[in-house]
This record gives C-alpha cells, structure tokens and sequence, in this order.
C-alpha cells in the first residue's frame, strides 16, 4: 500500500520539473504543522511532508514551539527543492528540504531545534552536527537533559492507556454512547 501511494505521488509530482531519476521538485511551503512536518502546494494539491532523518520536540514539549517557529522562519511562503526519501505510515512525504543552497533539515539539527531520528537516518553526518550543537549547548540543548520526542509520545501514550476508567458492564444492558467510557466498551457492545 506504501509503495503504491509513494508511486501515486512520484506520478503526481513528476507533471513538471519532477524526476523520478532525482526525486526532486520545487514546491512552495504553505503551512509548517511542527518542527518537523510542512504542508506544500504541489500543483493544485497541497501535500503534506515529513522532514527526513530528524524529530523535533512535539509542540507541547519543552522547546516545540520553538522547533516551529525556527522552521518557520526558514521556510513558510518559500519556494523549497524537495528531494523524495519515502512516504511514512502517515502517508506523509519523507523528504529533505533544500532553499538557496542551505539543507534545512541539516540546519535544525545544527541550530539545535531538532534530534537526529537515528531510527531513520540515512545520512551518519548529521550525527555530528547533533554532537556539536550539544556540546556548545545550542538551542534545546542549552537546557541540560532532553526527552527525545520518540521517548516522550511512548511515555504520553503510555499514560493515556493506563488512564482510562474502565466500566463496569453487563451483557444485557444496552447503555448510550454517554455511558461508555473507552473504545473497548463501544466494541463490546
């Protein structure tokens, strides 16, 4: 299913300058969603794209905001060389982002704003430009210690599991969607 989207949306972007040889295509940012997804315009569609090999902070952790301000700043309204990496279980474009010759999702790693996404890194580089922004204490690393945003979804879905109420129910009743509590109630009745 992956592979058939990702083919879709080469054959969608390949209407112009697009090549399915390169894997890159001008497009104009539109909106920035967090630190690390943008929306583009491609065409008369506008596509949404996940930055590749890197994790910002979520926007309510320490530092998110900033994370999306910084991308912001670097490429909302521009019009951005997208280079093609692959397409996420979100059905998000995976690509990187170049504008006047600068990698942008290289410069967030630099400044600070963003963690390497080592489950998806591609490019060992980016390993040290992570290193130096921590050593020189830049950007969210000037706090000290960090959750990295992989650890903070698993430890915020781990409390959202264990935090639902559980009711107490019986074959025989036919309560109101009011009455139910979690989605495992709704599918036992």
């Amino acid at each position: 299913m992956k592979l058939l989207i990702f083919l879709s949306l080469i054959v969608l972007l390949s209407e112009s300058s697009f090549s399915s040889t390169d894997y890159h295509k001008e497009v104009r940012i539109t909106k920035v969603i967090d630190g690390d997804t943008v929306i583009a315009q491609v065409g008369e569609n506008p596509v949404r794209l996940r930055l590749a090999e890197i994790d910002a902070p979520e926007i309510g952790q320490p530092w998110g905001l900033n994370a999306k301000k910084a991308l912001e700043a670097k490429v909302l309204g521009s019009w951005v060389t997208l280079e093609v990496i692959d397409v996420d279980r979100y059905d998000r474009l995976v690509a990187r982002l170049n504008f006047d010759d600068r990698q942008i999702n290289r410069e967030l790693v630099s400044e600070g704003h963003v963690w390497v996404y080592r489950r998806y890194m591609r490019d060992e580089s980016l390993l040290l430009d992570e290193t130096i922004a921590r050593k020189n204490k830049i950007g969210l690393w000037a706090a000290g210690s960090q959750i990295a945003p992989w650890e903070w979804r698993r430890s915020n879905r781990n409390e959202r599991v264990n935090s639902t109420r559980k009711v107490n129910r019986r074959c025989d009743e036919k309560p109101y969607c009011r009455d139910l509590k979690t989605c495992e109630d709704a599918l036992f009745f």
